[in-house]
C-alpha cells in the first residue's frame, strides 16, 4: 500500500525476470553436451522455454498488479493540500501511529454526481449522504453518525473564516431553504468562498469537515467522497453485496412522480449488483430520507462483513481499474498502511450507529439543538463497546459465524421500582437494525 514502493516493484520485477531467464538460457547453453540428437535438442529447448515461462509469467503479473495499484492509489490518495488534515509522522510503525491517535474520525460523503450528471464539474454537486465513522483505533469499535442532508444552520468553529461569513451557521435565517441545507455546504464554499479556506485542494470538503465537526463536537480528521458511479463500480468490482431487504424499494423512481423501472423486493440475503446496491442506498420515493440513511449504514456493514482481504486480492485488477474514478479523499499516501490495518481490525469489532431522525430524541432538522446533538454523539461513541453491539454476521454471505449467532441479545431484566430509570439509548446496534425484519404493510 505504498505507491512509491509499488512503482519500484513494477520496474524491478520485470528486470529481475529478464535477468533470471537470461541466466537460465546461458546456463543451459553452457552445460548442454556438444553432441546431442535433434530430439534431445528439441526436448531441452522445450524444457528451458517452459521454465522461462514459469519464471517470467508470475513476475509479469506481479509487476502489472504493482503498476495498477500504484496508479490507482496515486490517483485517489495524492499528496494533496488540506487545511483540516492532522499532522502525523508516517515514518513510524502502524502500531505507533495509532497509539498516538487513539481515535480517528472520517467523514464519509456520497455525492449526487455521476458521469451523466457531471454536477461536480459545474459546481452543483450536493452531498446527499453524510456520515462520520468514529473509530477506536485500538479495538476497531466504530460508531457511524449519520447526518441528514436537510440539516439547517450548520455551525462553523469560531476561529474559522467561515464563522465570520456565517456567524449564525450556514443559513439565511430560514431553516427550510434547501440552498442552505448541510448538503449544499461543499458546493457553496467551493463556488463562493474558496479563498476563505486558504491553501487547500478541497475547500468544499474542508468546509464540510469543519461544519460537521463543530455540529457533532468532533475533530474530523479525513474525508472520503464516493459518487453514484463510484458506488456502482465498487460493488460490481467486489462481486456484489448481500443485504436483508425489509421494505419494497423502487428503482429509479423519484418524489416528483417519476415511475420506477423496477423494484428490489423484500427478502433476506438479497445479493445486489452495483446498480441495485446503489438504489438500495438511494431509494426514497416510497419512503423517506431517514429510511435511506438507515439502509446506507447497513450497506457499510455488508461491505465490512463480506469484502475480505482475499476478495480484494482475487478481484484486485477490477477494483484498481474502477477506483480511479470512484473516490476522492484527503487521506495521504503515508497513512494507507495504517488504514489498511485499521479496516482489518474493524471487521471483527462492534459497530453501532446514531441516526439523527426528524422528531426522534429531540432532533429537529430545521431548528437543530446542537448542544443536545453533541451530547448524544458522546453517548453513542461510549456505547459502541456495549455488549449489545457485539459484532455478528447479518446475512449468510458473511464468512464468519453462522446465522444462528445473529439473534438479538436477551434484554436486561426490568429494573425494580427502587432502581434509577435506565437512560434512553439513542444509538443502535447495526447488527440488529440490519437483520431481516420486514416492514409489515399498513
Amino acid at each position: 500500500m505504498r505507491p512509491r514502493l509499488l512503482n519500484v516493484i513494477s520496474i524491478a520485477v520485470p528486470l529481475l525476470a529478464v535477468l533470471l531467464v537470461g541466466l537460465l538460457v546461458v546456463t543451459h547453453l553452457d552445460i548442454r553436451p556438444r553432441r546431442i540428437t535433434r530430439t534431445q535438442r528439441w526436448i531441452s529447448a522445450i524444457l528451458v522455454g517452459t521454465l522461462s515461462l514459469a519464471i517470467a509469467a508470475p513476475m509479469a503479473i506481479a509487476a502489472r498488479y504493482a503498476h495498477d495499484e500504484a496508479a490507482a492509489l496515486g490517483k485517489i490518495f495524492s499528496e494533496s493540500r488540506s487545511g483540516t488534515r492532522p499532522a502525523i509522522d508516517y515514518n513510524q510503525s502502524v502500531d505507533e501511529i495509532w497509539r498516538q491517535k487513539p481515535r480517528v474520525n472520517v467523514l464519509l460523503v456520497g455525492g449526487d454526481d455521476s458521469s451523466s450528471r457531471n454536477y461536480r464539474a459545474h459546481g452543483e454537486m450536493n452531498t446527499d449522504t453524510m456520515m462520520v465513522a468514529s473509530i477506536d483505533t485500538q479495538t476497531g469499535n466504530t460508531t457511524i453518525i449519520q447526518i441528514p442532508r436537510n440539516l439547517a444552520s450548520l455551525p462553523f468553529p469560531e476561529d474559522s473564516p467561515l464563522h465570520k461569513i456565517y456567524p449564525k451557521g450556514f443559513s439565511n435565517g430560514h431553516g427550510d431553504d434547501s440552498d442552505f441545507f448541510a448538503n449544499a455546504v461543499w458546493s457553496t464554499v467551493q463556488n463562493d468562498h474558496k479563498d476563505a479556506m486558504g491553501a487547500t485542494d478541497y475547500p468544499g470538503a474542508d468546509a464540510l469537515k469543519l461544519g460537521i465537526g463543530e455540529a457533532l463536537g468532533l475533530n474530523i480528521d479525513y474525508f472520503v467522497m464516493l459518487d453514484i458511479d463510484g458506488l456502482q463500480k465498487f460493488v460490481d468490482a467486489v462481486g456484489g453485496v448481500t443485504v436483508n431487504v425489509n421494505e419494497r424499494l423502487p428503482i429509479a423512481g423519484n418524489t416528483e412522480g417519476k415511475e420506477p423501472t423496477g423494484y428490489i423486493e423484500i427478502g433476506p440475503d438479497q445479493h445486489l449488483n452495483g446498480y441495485r446496491a446503489m438504489w438500495y442506498a438511494r431509494s426514497r420515493s416510497a419512503s423517506t430520507d431517514y429510511d435511506r440513511m438507515g439502509r446506507q449504514s447497513c450497506l457499510i456493514k455488508a461491505v465490512l462483513d463480506q469484502v475480505s482481504p482475499q476478495t480484494v486480492l482475487t478481484r484486485f485488477e477490477t477494483i484498481a481499474s474502477a477506483s480511479g474514478d470512484m473516490v476522492v479523499s484527503d487521506i495521504p499516501q503515508g497513512m494507507l498502511p495504517a488504514f489498511v490495518a485499521l479496516v482489518i481490525r474493524m471487521r471483527g469489532a462492534n459497530v453501532n450507529r446514531l441516526l439523527f431522525t426528524q422528531g426522534k430524541n429531540g432532533f429537529v432538522a430545521f431548528d437543530p439543538n446542537y448542544s443536545l446533538m453533541r451530547n448524544q454523539v458522546k453517548d453513542a461513541i461510549a456505547d459502541a463497546s456495549n455488549v449489545s453491539n457485539r459484532n455478528r454476521p447479518v446475512t449468510s454471505a458473511s464468512p464468519r459465524p453462522s446465522r444462528t449467532a445473529t439473534a438479538t441479545p436477551k434484554p436486561s431484566p426490568t429494573p425494580s421500582s427502587s432502581s434509577s430509570p435506565t437512560p434512553t439509548r439513542v444509538s443502535q446496534s447495526v447488527t440488529d437494525v440490519c437483520a431481516y425484519n420486514p416492514v409489515q404493510p399498513q
